[in-house]
């Protein structure tokens, strides 16, 4: 019955939206936790151990869902993001704009880190609408040829990395 249940379990994952399937594997693996906490306690102990497993158990199953799905999850950006393009950086520097680009990627954990606590807050979003910035996201998730040159042609083999194009 096991594998029946590990196979339903992969069958839901397939349905999952990309965006949410890391929080969910987590919360998984918090529900998982959460068993193995309730199930050290035998089933012969006091009440108040066993109450007091569950108690644990289920606080952790918790804490690890509401971690991975407010840290894990899509993230809201504060303001509207321009897909990069080269081509569209030369254009807005032409028309008196400066450009800034973040070179970042899915995969990529500080980059993920650096958006949510530095770039995507409050301050930084009152600067760039004060400044008439252009904000472009370059997502270098699956490795292409055109952000990859760029960043070579910035001097860096790695992201994150953060460019201002002046007007």
């Amino acid at each position: 019955m096991g594998f029946v249940l590990l196979g339903t379990v992969v069958y839901l994952f397939a349905t999952i939206s990309s965006d949410y399937f890391i929080p969910t594997l987590a919360l998984v693996i918090g529900v998982w936790f959460a068993c193995w906490i309730i199930g050290r306690v035998p089933i012969y102990e006091s009440a108040d151990k066993q109450l007091w497993a569950w108690i644990s158990g289920c606080a952790a199953a918790g804490i690890v869902g509401f971690l991975a799905f407010t840290f894990l999850g899509p993230t809201k950006h504060l303001y509207e993001w321009e897909a990069y393009s080269p081509d569209s950086i030369a254009r807005l520097q032409s028309e008196g704009k400066t450009v800034m680009v973040d070179f970042t990627a899915d995969w990529c954990p500080t980059c993920q880190t650096n958006f949510i606590f530095a770039i995507n807050t409050p301050r930084v979003k009152d600067a760039v609408e004060k400044n008439g910035i252009v904000p472009m996201l370059a997502d270098w998730s699956d490795h292409n040829d055109m952000i990859k040159s760029k960043l070579a042609e910035l001097k860096s083999n790695s992201i994150p990395l953060l460019a201002i194009y002046p007007a």
